[in-house]
């Protein structure tokens, strides 16, 4: 039996070994951003709600409350959440959350819906349950209504709100009871005056007292509708919105803005609430005229600037990279994209680089590659970043973006740029993985000394690296669950390598720092021979790694991800096959063989095993090849 070794316990699961070749089959994993679900729902309780109201059976002929449908789901940040985190689901017009997984109370079935409008207003990323407790970011200029920004110039953000609403500021506006809405805002914040626009149904009708804001008939007629809706699994009529729940309270008055919507520049009556907003565009049809912001998609963009839009985006597809000796006479590794039989050679540099991990992004041009390199000092490893141009045209390209992010040779980082990662000494920092939302790196360093490897997260902005494990051990290849809770990798501490899985507890996590430690601990195969390479399926289901248990020669295996059950192994040639990765849709893998007597790049359809081809062909060494993660 294997050690416990981890500075958190953890419970050690024997592996199942099956000598027969089993099918794919293992409990159905949650949705998430990269495992071909994410337009799935997350949990059954965030479908419940969604449709209360916008389902096909009740929605014809009205605006969505919602959305067509979710479109990312993640862990994310919540102090007070199980491990520190939370699931959430978001939709064009809101984020769904469940905070705490065993609460089904109330109505909603303990599903709660964020303060977005909030954050976006004050730039204040709610961290945990106090309202104190923040990372401070920068007030959204997202537009609150019409076409994204790069279409729509002339339309407020949400921090151009900030002079007139309730953000924990104390602000009110006055009652205005019988008063039509005249009142402009533009992009600066500056309030005007258009008396035209003071129509019969802007007249303020109520006022809320707890917040001291003015609502405007058209709004507040909305915000009582009465109509069909799904409840108790059947259609009947009743509140469409339940709007303490989907909006809070407003936080500012109702303002006429000017926003682009297509191709023209319209006139759009603005109310923020909490957690929503309402628009009200009096020359859209009925059922359209008054609708709920875009206020999900929103938020997404002012969080994961990096992620692209994933509402309209296709999924993004990553090149099969690996790293191969020919161009240097086998003195030092460069990297590779293969296309279609053709190897371009997209790295030059005097030492060698290898490619671990993608960040994925539904814009293209924010798709971004994680390295370790020698080019610093040949005798460290540390990280780096590759933006497009470089990984398709070269790192020597005119316009590539090579961003160096680990300073752990002794160096020191540009004046303007301090990512937190000065070492304790000169070390090793190599093969960094993205986590799926993008927003962190786990790496591996031998930065503490005695000889260890350990595992250390950080966020991608390199600020505070944490260290995970504190073994002693040699650990190595660290690989992300599709939700992000569970970290999986490789473990050398009794002689030989086996593959473990973690959940991280997260005690702090922002953009300035992490504070996390490693629970849960698994060893998925538990055994006397070397399993290593760990990747996981992109659906988070399986762990394909390179094992010597057959006779010391290297071959491909998985097993399920959840408790080492189910082994299968994949290949069985004369030469040694090693570290397998995935395709973007979970249905191949790519590897490295030396089966015809130098390392080249194979890859196989799991529907067909056996069923390999090679996809390199040369005399000189094909290794370390990446492709979804």
């Amino acid at each position: 039996m294997k050690s416990s070794w981890l500075r958190t316990g953890g419970r050690v699961v024997a592996a199942t070994l099956l000598t027969a070749m089993v099918a794919l089959q293992a409990a159905p994993a949650a949705a998430a951003p990269w495992d071909g679900t994410r337009r799935q729902f997350a949990d059954a309780r965030f479908d419940r709600i969604w449709t209360r109201t916008d389902s096909s059976a009740v929605r014809s002929g009205r605006t969505w409350y919602w959305g067509p449908n979710p479109w990312f789901d993640y862990a994310e940040f919540l102090r007070q959440g199980e491990n520190g985190l939370r699931t959430v689901q978001y939709f064009d017009k809101a984020r769904m959350e469940i905070n705490n997984p065993n609460d089904r109370s109330g109505a909603n079935e303990g599903v709660t819906n964020g303060l977005l409008v909030k954050e976006l207003i004050s730039g204040r990323l709610q961290l945990g349950n106090d309202p104190y407790d923040v990372e401070q970011r920068a007030g959204a200029d997202v537009p609150v209504a019409g076409n994204p920004r790069d279409a729509n110039d002339v339309a407020p953000g949400y921090a151009s709100f900030a002079g007139v609403a309730t953000v924990d500021n104390g602000y009110r506006d006055p009652q205005r009871l019988g008063e039509r809405i005249s009142v402009t805002i533009d992009r600066s914040g500056n309030l005007g005056v258009r008396p035209e626009l003071a129509r019969p149904e802007t007249e303020i009708v109520q006022y809320n007292s707890i917040t001291g804001h003015n609502i405007p008939r058209v709004f507040w007629d909305f915000l009582n509708l009465q109509g069909p809706i799904v409840a108790n699994g059947r259609v009947q009529n009743g509140p469409v919105v339940e709007w303490i729940f989907a909006m809070g309270l407003p936080i500012s008055d109702a303002y006429w803005t000017r926003a682009q919507i297509g191709n023209q520049t319209t006139d759009v009556l603005v109310q923020l609430f909490e957690r929503r907003v309402l628009t009200y565009v009096p020359s859209n049809p009925d059922g359209y005229k008054v609708e709920m912001g875009n206020v999900g998609q929103h938020y997404f963009q002012w969080r994961y600037p990096h992620l692209g839009q994933p509402w309209v985006g296709p999924e993004p597809v990553t090149p099969l990279l690996f790293a191969s000796d020919r161009d240097t006479g086998g003195d030092h590794w460069e990297l590779y994209m293969y296309n279609q039989s053709i190897s371009n050679r997209i790295t030059s540099n005097a030492e060698e680089t290898v490619a671990f991990s993608w960040r994925r992004s539904w814009d293209p041009g924010q798709m971004r590659l994680l390295v370790d390199s020698r080019r610093a000092k040949p005798e460290y490893r540390q990280i780096y970043e590759f933006d497009p141009p470089a990984f398709y045209d070269g790192d020597k390209a005119w316009n590539a973006g090579v961003r160096r992010i680990s300073y752990s040779d002794g160096t020191q980082p540009p004046p303007d740029l301090y990512p937190g990662w000065l070492p304790f000494g000169v070390a090793n920092d190599y093969n960094p993985s993205y986590s799926p939302d993008g927003t962190k790196i786990a790496f591996v360093s031998d930065r503490i000394g005695n000889g260890s490897q350990e595992l250390m997260i950080v966020p991608a902005t390199g600020y505070g690296p944490t260290q995970l494990t504190n073994n002693g051990c040699v650990n190595e290849t660290p690989t992300w669950s599709p939700d992000g809770r569970r970290l999986y990798w490789a473990s050398n501490c009794d002689g030989d390598f086996d593959i473990y899985s973690a959940a991280i507890r997260y005690l702090n996590d922002s953009i300035y720092g992490i504070s996390a430690e490693l629970t849960d601990v698994r060893n998925l195969t538990n055994n006397n021979s070397n399993d290593r390479f760990a990747r996981l399926s992109p659906d988070g289901r399986w762990i394909a790694f390179s094992s010597d248990r057959e006779s010391g020669q290297w071959d491909l295996f998985m097993v399920n991800a959840g408790d080492g059950s189910g082994e299968r192994r994949l290949t069985g040639s004369s030469g040694n096959d090693e570290a397998p990765t995935w395709s973007p849709d979970g249905t191949m893998i790519a590897f490295a063989s030396d089966r015809d007597g130098d390392y080249e790049i194979y890859q196989m359809n799991l529907n067909s095993i056996g069923n390999e081809t090679r996809l390199t062909d040369n005399n000189w060494q094909d290794r370390w090849p990446l492709w979804a993660q």
